[in-house]
């Protein structure tokens, strides 16, 4: 979960190292650090915190000057936050400096063995037995040495290494861990993921099992394990500068939930037709013959794409005649049912490099399922290595919370069950029919959204201020979306936030019930509306706050509820991406009236890359 990034070049690697871990830092902020190098010497400096603390170090303490180096930021795994535990790390003297992202699993191992060889460890990492290996096995080589302890470690890792023996040179490895090599004139670049290197170059190499990058003054090579010289493909990145920047937003949260009426537009632009639905990218691989074939899909993610993922369901089982289930990433390897040739796994990752994700696709595939992503990210692992894939078309999403992406992937969910009805000739005309025409609407109906409830949540989030537990309710979608809206405020707000099936609270939980408690009552679905207006009476009977959200047009709520909150009417499977945008908003001010970084919440990153 740490981010990695690396320069070689013939300016200063410090300014371009620290803004590329700028842009990591979602990636983790507990701590970060550079190692520089002159090409006769090598300094570190690292410190607890995030980049901007790393900086202000710097100034204390400047590093000299050099025109290579590596750098890191930290989502801690294995020791608390501290210096000592800060990469870049070294072995028992400083001939080797190593950063890395992921996990060591066979460190107990390696480190109790390295230890009775008569080697001291600093640190609670995992990452400080690979120094000391080097060391151990120092051949005089630097990519020899690389070459020969790499069989050693067992887990999942991204790696980018510097030696005092030879410091014109950094050695880059991805083993299951994504680790991305850019190139400019007479540079080379490394970073854990693409909108790092963007303001530097947009040719990118992702570094692939089973190879090293060797990066030396004028050149960037890449070999297999054998020492056999690959020549690699790069492509061109195809996003923007400009989509990485704030403009006039204080944090990225904001910019992405107000992103989403154009990302949303992007996602359906060229797939929308007249004749309904068209994926190029799916049919090549999805005949017919292959689609009616199935017997069964799974829906795998973690997290936010989780819930995109139960509303997929939803979407896929009201226009297919197939049974869908959805399992989180961590469980399905564990728990899933029969698999095989005739199941369709779907994996959802707004990074395409969720490491309990990946897992699930390479379980997947050992039973010979067939796999689809739905990612944001192309060229990612998820991307590279599932049967076929949907991008989302989001743009780059820096915020822990994911919004924009969670949205698109709702969106991608139902184009692709309208896709497989229309070609397995399954599809009801009239129900297709309605749902395109309110698809082709969906981006104006979230800008309208975030026009008509922006300021009302701006004022509701105030009220929440010194609240520590608020509930949501909702029956069918409007429950899912609940559990969605609960997750964005315990991430974000730090508020002890719950979610329930509205017609459960009757059976415990209603004794949580006590007056003034906040309570969220989701009643856009029409077909339990009278059901879910029954439960907000209940609610209301024990004197809670409730904010009720509905869709234009009803009169009914209002006077049932505290605060009403009106969201455009549509189809019943876009009412979650409409009713997302007032939970995702009030999750923003909550932690903002409160003072939190909503972009970097405590404990978390973005790209969760172990598992």
């Amino acid at each position: 979960m740490s981010g990695i990034v690396g320069f070689l070049g013939n300016r200063s690697a410090v300014p371009i190292l620290l803004d590329c871990l700028d842009t990591l830092d979602y990636r983790g902020y507990d701590s970060a650090g550079i190692a520089i190098s002159n090409q006769q010497h090598v300094e570190i400096r690292k410190t607890v915190g995030r980049v901007k603390d790393l900086r202000a170090h710097l100034l204390r303490e400047p590093v000299m000057h050099g025109t290579i180096g590596i750098g890191h930021t930290r989502w801690a795994t294995h020791g608390k936050p501290s210096e000592a535990n800060s990469h870049p790390l070294t072995g028992c003297d400083r001939r080797f400096v190593v950063v890395h992202n992921g996990i060591i699993e066979n460190y107990p191992q390696v480190r109790r063995s390295l230890m009775a060889q008569g080697h001291t460890f600093k640190t609670e990492t995992d990452t400080e037995v690979i120094p000391h290996l080097l060391e151990e096995y120092d051949t005089g080589d630097l990519e020899e040495t690389v070459r020969k302890v790499l069989p050693m470690l067992k887990g999942s890792f991204a790696l980018a290494i510097m030696s005092e023996a030879q410091p014109d040179t950094i050695i880059a490895v991805s083993q299951d861990n994504p680790l991305v090599l850019g190139v400019g004139r007479k540079e080379a670049f490394l970073a854990s993921d693409i909108p790092a290197l963007l303001p530097y170059t947009r040719e990118i190499y992702p570094i692939k099992n089973g190879e090293i990058a060797i990066l030396t003054p004028g050149k960037a090579t890449v070999k297999r394990l054998d020492g056999t010289e690959v020549t690699p493909h790069y492509s061109l990145a195809d996003e923007t500068v400009y989509d990485v920047l704030l403009h006039d937003y204080k944090h990225y949260m904001m910019k992405e939930i107000f992103d989403q009426p154009k990302a949303l537009e992007d996602m359906l632009t060229g797939r929308l037709t007249p004749e309904g639905v068209d994926l190029p990218e799916l049919a090549q691989i999805w005949t017919v013959e292959k689609l009616k074939n199935l017997r069964k899909v799974d829906i795998v993610a973690s997290g936010t794409s989780n819930h995109a993922g139960v509303i997929g369901k939803k979407a896929l089982e009201q226009l297919l005649d197939l049974p869908v289930e959805v399992s989180y990433s961590s469980e399905f390897i564990h728990e899933h049912g029969t698999l095989d040739e005739r199941n369709l796994v779907i994996l959802l990752s707004q990074s395409g490099e969720t490491a309990d994700t990946l897992s699930a696709l390479r379980e997947a595939k050992k039973h010979g399922c067939s796999t689809l992503a739905i990612t944001n990210t192309a060229g990612s692992t998820l991307s590279r290595k599932a049967d076929c894939t949907l991008l989302t078309k989001a743009g780059p999403e820096f915020a822990v919370a994911s919004t924009k992406a969670y949205t698109s992937q709702i969106t991608a969910l139902i184009l692709l069950a309208i896709w497989m009805a229309q070609r397995m000739g399954s599809a009801r005309k009239e129900e297709v029919s309605e749902l395109l025409q309110a698809l082709e609407r969906l981006p104006g109906d979230v800008d309208s959204t975030l026009i008509m409830t922006h300021d009302a949540i701006d004022q509701f989030a105030q009220l929440t201020y010194d609240q520590e537990h608020l509930f949501l309710i909702g029956r069918g979608l409007d429950y899912v979306l609940a559990l969605e809206g609960a997750l964005k405020l315990q991430e974000v707000a730090y508020i002890h936030a719950d979610a329930y099936a509205a017609g459960e609270m009757k059976h415990g939980t209603m004794a949580l019930i006590t007056p003034g408690v906040p309570v969220i009552a989701l009643a856009t679905q029409a077909r339990v509306f009278d059901k879910t207006v029954s439960n907000i009476k209940e609610v209301k009977a024990r004197d809670a706050f409730v904010v009720g959200i509905t869709t234009v047009g009803d009169d009914v709520l209002a006077d049932e509820v505290d605060e009403v909150m009106y969201i455009p009417s549509t189809h019943s499977l876009l009412l979650p991406i409409l009713a997302a945008i007032p939970l995702q908003l009030l999750a923003y001010y909550a932690g903002t009236v409160r003072g939190h970084d909503v972009d970097r919440p405590r404990n978390l990153a973005k790209s969760l890359t172990v598992e």
